[in-house]
């Protein structure tokens, strides 16, 4: 099933522009393969279409242009004297074709750049315009398109792991922090202490959904025996 999904990527035009309801081209392969319509990718066309068809073994489809309309080869390009530097247009770029920063001037590079569009509706500023470039340049970006896609994906995951685990970490030496001054209270029972701390530890991971109910209740019990 993977080498059919190559098969049906290897075939979509690879603008990853999120037209066919899935945000790039692979993921749109994966979502044809486990039943979704094949005939979502506008911009492809009717030749991509055909080629699918093929590839699935499956009944001939008209392409639905409620997913459209179709993409020219085209790059985008920032008017400079109008940015703001807000950074949207970064965000929403599917393989991290913009450069720039918060409150600084952005700009596009051109050999990465499929021209999906995706970048221009959040421009506050209306600062980004369309340039047709000839076809080879745009088969030259999206052939590589998929590899920018799926590294600003890697990145995008792992900075939603680092959130994650600073937040973990802070509840952990916030909750060390009182076991510390629980246990250098010598008048109180420590074994009791020291239980109802663990309970604390198994009750902040519920509230992080690292455990449902069921889970916590029954580890609860077995701290008491």
């Amino acid at each position: 099933m993977s080498d059919l999904i190559e098969l049906i990527n290897s075939e979509l035009p690879q603008y990853q522009c999120g037209r066919c309801d899935t945000p790039g081209c692979k993921p749109y392969a994966e979502s044809i393969i486990n039943g979704a319509p094949h005939n979502r990718c506008v911009p492809g066309g009717q030749d991509t279409l055909d080629k699918i068809t093929l590839l699935m073994k499956s009944e001939s489809l008209a392409l639905d242009h409620d997913y459209g309309p179709k993409l020219n080869t085209q790059v985008a390009h920032i008017i400079e004297e109008d940015c703001i530097g807000c950074a949207k247009c970064i965000d929403a770029c599917p393989v991290d074709a913009i450069t720039g920063a918060a409150n600084l001037m952005h700009d596009v590079i051109d050999d990465l750049c499929t021209g999906c569009e995706l970048c221009i509706e959040p421009c506050p500023v209306d600062c980004i315009e369309l340039v047709d470039v000839k076809n080879q340049q745009s088969l030259v970006a999206r052939s590589q398109s998929e590899k920018f896609f799926n590294l600003k994906n890697e990145l995008k995951n792992r900075k939603i792991k680092k959130s994650k685990f600073n937040k973990n970490l802070k509840q952990n030496i916030d909750l060390a922090g009182v076991i510390n001054v629980q246990l250098k209270n010598r008048g109180q029972d420590q074994g009791k202490a020291l239980f109802n701390l663990q309970v604390q530890m198994l009750k902040a991971q519920k509230k992080d959904k690292s455990l449902d109910e069921t889970d916590l209740n029954s580890l609860i019990e077995d701290l008491k025996t």
